[in-house]
């Protein structure tokens, strides 16, 4: 596990430059804040009705009774977004709606259903002792931090922006990610499939989780099992994007050349082979203070490689302040038998049953498996050494 901690570290390690932008608010939604925004105006910014009813003083119904009702005179209706022309006094109330501004005077509002009422008068059978009355800054207060750079933007974010009046917001650019498909065997979508090859699908499945962390993929397209037509490829990609992952290549077989490719650039080499099953065959470096990825070829474990070890990273990339994974324990649902020497990473979903986290397995764990990953949402952590686990027991995990 330390090899692990220390190769996600190494890329936190690598400076990033972040850019940004200014955006429309109603944009914003998914972007990564590049500013504090402070809040210019309490929001509610005056008294207003939390219902439809009455704005009264309390103490003019405080003997108020069924058997001795109180009775006040109607002297105006507000509705919302609209100020009352007369102060309550003594004696007096003001019809008034959800939302507007309670008058002068006024300290509680009475709903209209605990009333009997006409248009000029309102009659109460019970005592108020202030309420119903929403105070200047109840939900935001002025001057407060609503939004510390770094963080993602949320629905809610976007609505408290607005509320105070804001029409743009500053955020960080997404970083610009090219992908790189290394392997004669290869073949692009919409193409004939000639025997003994397969299609690329490496790029779509890596590219669908950038997007959902806020990062712009760009495919590179396929190059085959050659050193310097893969180091080209690399040098004009790093040239362009700020990031780039290759997949395929990374391994020490006779047509492993991403490690020579990389050099060959006089790309720094951070690691070169984890601990870990599926993906631990990966590596990264680093040049002009960018950052090479090299995954696995096979499917699975490419996108385990990406998120389990490189994803810290490329959220810093993103200009996010919080980076890591989020992690929980959960009870495996039924048994895993695999022995395992290194750690292995299981790819599963999560329910919660009884009470507890449960971890549901994919149904098909193999290194080259798509299906495996569809639908995963968590990645389940099984420790090295270990004979296999049963069902009950219990195993760390990571949410995406």
């Amino acid at each position: 596990m330390e090899r692990i901690n220390e190769a996600r570290q190494a890329l936190l390690d690598v400076s990033v430059n972040l850019k940004t932008e200014e955006i429309p608010v109603e944009e914003a939604y998914g972007r990564v804040a590049a500013e504090h925004v402070i809040a210019g105006t309490a929001v509610p910014a005056f008294r207003r009705s939390a219902y439809d009813g009455y704005a009264i003083r309390s103490q003019d119904i405080r003997e108020a009774s069924r058997e001795n009702p109180v009775t006040l005179k109607v002297t105006e209706r507000i509705p919302a977004g609209s100020i009352g022309k007369h102060p309550v006094t003594e004696g007096t109330a003001a019809r008034i709606m959800t939302g507007a501004k309670v008058p002068v005077g006024a300290d509680t509002v009475v709903k209209h259903e605990d009333t009997w009422f006409t248009d000029t008068q309102v009659r109460f059978f019970m005592p108020a002792s202030g309420g119903n009355v929403v105070e200047p800054g109840e939900d935001v207060e002025q001057g407060i931090c609503l939004m510390e750079p770094g963080k993602v933007i949320g629905a809610a974010d976007a609505a408290v922006m607005a509320g105070q009046g804001m029409s743009r917001v500053r955020v960080f650019r997404k970083p610009e990610v090219g992908i790189i498909s290394t392997g004669s065997e290869l073949v692009r979508r919409g193409k004939q499939l000639p025997e003994g090859m397969v299609y690329d699908t490496n790029p779509l499945l890596l590219a669908g989780y950038m997007r959902s962390y806020g990062m712009m993929p760009r495919e590179w397209g396929i190059v085959p099992d050659e050193t310097k037509m893969l180091a080209d490829s690399i040098g004009r990609a790093l040239a362009v994007h700020d990031m780039v992952i290759t997949t395929g290549g990374v391994s020490a077989g006779d047509f492993d050349y991403v490690p020579k490719a990389v050099e060959r650039i006089g790309a720094r080499i951070l690691f070169h082979g984890l601990p870990f099953k599926p993906g631990g065959a990966m590596l990264a470096a680093v040049k002009d203070g960018k950052v090479i990825l090299g995954l696995s070829g096979n499917p699975g474990a490419a996108a385990v490689g990406m998120l389990y070890v490189g994803l810290p990273y490329m959220k810093k990339l993103c200009g996010r302040s919080s980076v890591y994974l989020t992690k929980a324990q959960a009870v495996l649902s039924e048994p895993f038998g695999k022995s395992s020497r290194g750690i292995r990473i299981l790819r599963g979903s999560a329910r919660i049953q009884e009470g507890r986290l449960m971890f549901d397995q994919m149904k098909n764990q193999r290194n080259g498996a798509v299906w495996s990953v569809m639908d995963c949402s968590l990645l389940g952590e099984v420790p090295a050494g270990n004979a296999g686990l049963l069902a009950g027991e219990t195993i760390d995990v990571y949410f995406l």
